[in-house]
């Protein structure tokens, strides 16, 4: 279990809980339980409110407390100073993106596609940033559990955004006390900003994956030449979430089955970038 102790993403994955269960309680007992006579219908809605906030909840836990693929440490630290010496005048290019490296913090190799995190203090596999909602990295091991944190949570902020329209639609101006207004409006607000806000990203982590990039891949080597073919988006997609059924994707309690990355045997501090 992965736990980092940063305040700024302890104060953001707190707000995170809190917004959630806001927007679960308000559409559930101030917009579903006063705008429908039907208690069958009323409970469905409900069910499904209740299901979608579980789904979040669980895949942002997962993204939390999940390695995000920590590329191991060395039990001795390997000193690289006398293979790396003669680099150190001249300026070498980045690594590909399928040469092994050599991480002079971690003083450890790291796999292809590896990357520094000057937040965790570890090089993590196919890092695509830190983020403060989840405090933690977003690497090969738990973008599943954060794509799906940021899918369920854009379906309840759009499924908010449609109970309150219809409760409006329907229901303005009808005797209710202002608090009733006050939470409703506040709900809407916050699936509003928070809808856009997750659809964008989920938006660009769905376009980087289908083209095989991350973000600090994007801004190291650039988009891909050519737009990656229809055949290859499955391959890269499980590559991030796992192999098997396409079914467990959507699953969060599910770990991705991603195989580790196999060095090779002759590999040394000279032949790495």
């Amino acid at each position: 279990m992965v736990l980092n102790r940063d305040p700024l993403g302890i104060i953001s994955t707190s707000c995170v809980y809190i917004l959630l269960l806001y927007g679960d309680l308000t559409a559930v007992y101030y917009v579903i339980e006063y705008g429908q006579s039907d208690s069958l219908w009323k409970t469905l809605q409900a069910l499904l409110m209740h299901v979608l906030l579980v789904l979040a909840l669980v895949s942002h836990l997962r993204a939390v407390f999940s390695d995000p693929g920590y590329v191991p440490l060395s039990p001795t630290k390997i000193d690289f100073s006398s293979d790396l010496e003669k680099d150190n005048k001249k300026k070498k290019p980045p690594p590909t993106m399928t040469e092994w490296s050599v991480c002079t913090k971690c003083e450890t190799f790291r796999p292809p596609r590896s990357h520094h995190c000057r937040k965790c203090g570890r090089c993590v596999r196919r890092m695509d940033h830190h983020c403060p909602w989840i405090n933690n990295c977003v690497g090969q091991l738990n973008f599943k559990y954060f794509f799906l944190f940021l899918l369920y949570t854009g379906l309840m902020c759009l499924y908010s955004i449609i109970l309150v329209s219809i409760d409006w639609t329907y229901h303005w101006g009808e005797s209710g006390s202002t608090v009733d207004t006050v939470l409703t409006v506040i709900l809407f607000i916050e699936a509003v900003l928070f809808g856009m806000f997750t659809t964008a990203v989920s938006g660009g982590q769905t376009m980087a994956t289908l083209c095989d990039r991350n973000a600090i891949e994007l801004k190291r080597y650039g988009p891909p030449g050519k737009w990656t073919p229809y055949r290859t988006w499955m391959p890269n997609v499980a590559t991030m979430c796992g192999r098997g059924s396409k079914l467990l994707w959507l699953i969060p309690c599910v770990s991705p089955r991603i195989p580790d990355p196999v060095p090779p045997t002759d590999l040394d501090a000279s032949q790495v970038v």
